[in-house]
């Protein structure tokens, strides 16, 4: 099986342990990137520095950055200076850690701004990123402005930017209604940049809404009831691959140690990429059928059958051992 890179999301890593100590586990699990999510660029922008960072991340191995993902990009009535402290952030972490990546959202929206009217900033802010070294990924949503993968790579592709791509989330891949059809039929290999993997049920639990879900129920990859290693084919066929995110968010896997959460995250994820890597592969070979070795803990002394045990003599009229 080919050895795969992997990055683990900002939810995978989460933990209440200080940020260079989470960064140090990620990297033992045997993770190659990491995505930093806006709380943690800004902590670490108002304490240590991204420099210090730069190094942690050095140290544990990690070689793929991703940052975000980013709101309220797009021009709109009432924003904030907030909204301009998150771009200000991201783009001043992404040049100083080398970042490879920056995420982006779509509306999410009650009344969502039109998909046409925020190619400008789409436009805008992949320039912006270009400039300090990382590419503008999107991310669609099924309950944003661009709710399936499908019309968020028309979106990404009728834009235009050398410096822009699309980030297919499995999640909000098949919860949106796509299939591995339609995702090979209708994402642009141009502009896919980033894939990100969890697992999940059949139908999303009764009484959460899809973002609920998104939120409380990824499940490890191989865990749940999609066609993983199905998708990962797909993607491949239209020129993807490495690092694979990771994302997971479920209860169990909160409650864990974080070093134990993670090195099970990692070992779930190269299972799913070890069973797409042996499709169409010549059948594994019939497992031998000599018996195996007892081991001296299982083993247990062997009884001859009753019809060879040494007679015990008898006395004729008693019956009486002799």
């Amino acid at each position: 099986m080919h050895e795969h890179d992997l990055l683990a999301t900002s939810w995978t890593w989460a933990g209440d342990e200080p940020i260079a100590d989470r960064v140090r586990a990620v990297g033992d699990a045997g993770f190659a990137g990491l995505s930093l999510s806006l709380d943690d660029l800004h902590e670490v922008r108002a304490t240590t520095g991204f420099a210090a960072l730069r190094r942690v991340l050095d140290r544990a191995g990690i070689v793929w950055v991703q940052l975000g993902p980013l709101d309220r990009w797009w021009s709109h009535d009432g924003r904030t200076t907030d909204d301009d402290a998150d771009r200000g952030v991201v783009l001043e972490a992404a040049a100083t850690l080398s970042a490879w990546q920056v995420v982006v959202r779509a509306d999410p929206g009650v009344v969502p701004t039109s998909p046409a009217s925020m190619t400008a900033d789409w436009i805008e802010l992949a320039t912006q990123a270009g400039q300090v070294g990382a590419q503008l990924v999107l991310e669609p949503e099924p309950w944003s402005n661009l709710p399936t993968i499908e019309r968020a790579s028309r979106f990404v592709a009728a834009a235009g930017h050398p410096n822009g791509g699309l980030l297919l989330d499995a999640m909000h891949t098949l919860r949106g209604g796509s299939t591995l059809s339609s995702v090979a039929q209708g994402v642009s290999p141009a502009v896919l940049a980033a894939v990100e993997l969890s697992d999940g049920l059949l139908h999303t639990p009764s009484g959460l809404t899809l973002a609920e879900e998104s939120r409380s129920a990824r499940h490890l990859p191989g865990a749940g009831a999609w066609d993983l290693p199905g998708l990962v084919r797909v993607v491949r066929d239209l020129g993807f691959d490495e690092p694979w995110g990771v994302e997971v968010r479920t209860a169990a896997h909160r409650a864990m140690p974080l070093a134990d959460a993670l090195r099970t995250a990692a070992a779930a994820t190269r299972a799913v990429l070890d069973a797409a890597d042996a499709f169409g592969q010549p059948a594994a070979p019939a497992m031998p059928t000599t018996p195996a070795p007892t081991s001296a803990v299982d083993f247990e002394p062997t009884v001859p059958p009753r019809s060879v045990l040494p007679r015990r003599r008898h006395d004729s009229d008693t019956g009486a051992p002799a």
